[in-house]
């Protein structure tokens, strides 16, 4: 999942199912989109870990199928200041994920009482992210998980709302946004990332954040903070962690 927030005016993502417009949006998985935002609106995105506890409770609280729901009245105030403000930050300032973590709680104060992901899933989505294989191996982790392939399979989807192989792109993209924080180039994060090409790398970065590679690349338009924390092979924490945050500096460059 997704929350886009327009810092000082509304942004539109244009789906297939439709146009949504507001001042805070989320986006739920596998929504391809489309953002439209006017030159002056800074435009602040954070990126939830579909295996974190925050992720578990959205969908089961979030009303229906609905592909992107309007939080622009939950935003007013705090939320919206708060991103705007960290807008502001320059890049690597650990103020950053701070401000994510403090939207987060404020847009959804009732998640913390959330039960925690179920460990096994645990147990695989921090075995992905700390290792981050070319693909999956269903099998290996579920002798890992103690349980039987099949079983792990249909849980691991049932919890996260994505299948193993699905999460794992996510885990990637992921790395990716990290290597471009870090200045690497396109040819450098698609081989280390182990996508097939750079055409391969564009369509997941579309289904996943909305935006291509060469645009989340140029430090002169985004700036990019990472949350190291997340859902590992560990209890739950209890906050919402597993978040990227894209600060887009120059929102007239993403047409």
């Amino acid at each position: 999942m997704v929350i886009v927030i327009g810092a000082s005016d509304e942004i539109r993502l244009v789906t297939e199912r439709g146009a949504y417009t507001g001042r805070c949006l989320l986006v739920s998985p596998n929504v391809s989109r489309s953002i439209e935002v006017n030159n002056a609106t800074g435009l602040y995105s954070i990126q939830l870990d579909p295996a974190s506890r925050l992720s578990q409770y959205l969908r089961r609280h979030v009303p229906g199928e609905k592909p992107v729901v309007d939080l622009s009245k939950k935003a007013e105030g705090f939320v919206l200041e708060t991103s705007g403000a960290a807008l502001g930050k320059p890049p690597g300032d650990p103020d950053i994920a701070a401000a994510s973590q403090r939207v987060l709680d404020a847009l959804f104060g009732d998640a913390v009482a959330f039960p925690a992901t179920e460990c096994r899933v645990q147990t695989v989505a921090g075995c992905l992210k700390a290792r981050v294989p070319v693909r999956t191996d269903p099998r290996s982790l579920a002798r890992l998980c103690g349980i039987s392939e099949s079983r792990l399979v249909h849980l691991f989807a049932s919890v996260t709302g994505v299948s193993i192989r699905e999460y794992l792109l996510w885990v990637k993209a992921r790395k990716a946004v990290s290597m471009f924080a870090s200045g690497k180039t396109l040819t450098e994060v698609a081989h280390a990332t182990s996508f097939s090409d750079q055409a391969h790398l564009s369509r997941t970065f579309k289904r996943y954040f909305g935006l291509t590679p060469s645009f989340l690349s140029n430090p002169r338009l985004v700036r990019i903070s990472n949350s190291a924390t997340g859902c590992r092979a560990e209890p739950d924490c209890g906050r919402h962690c597993g978040h990227s945050s894209f600060r887009i500096a120059d929102p007239a460059k993403l047409c």
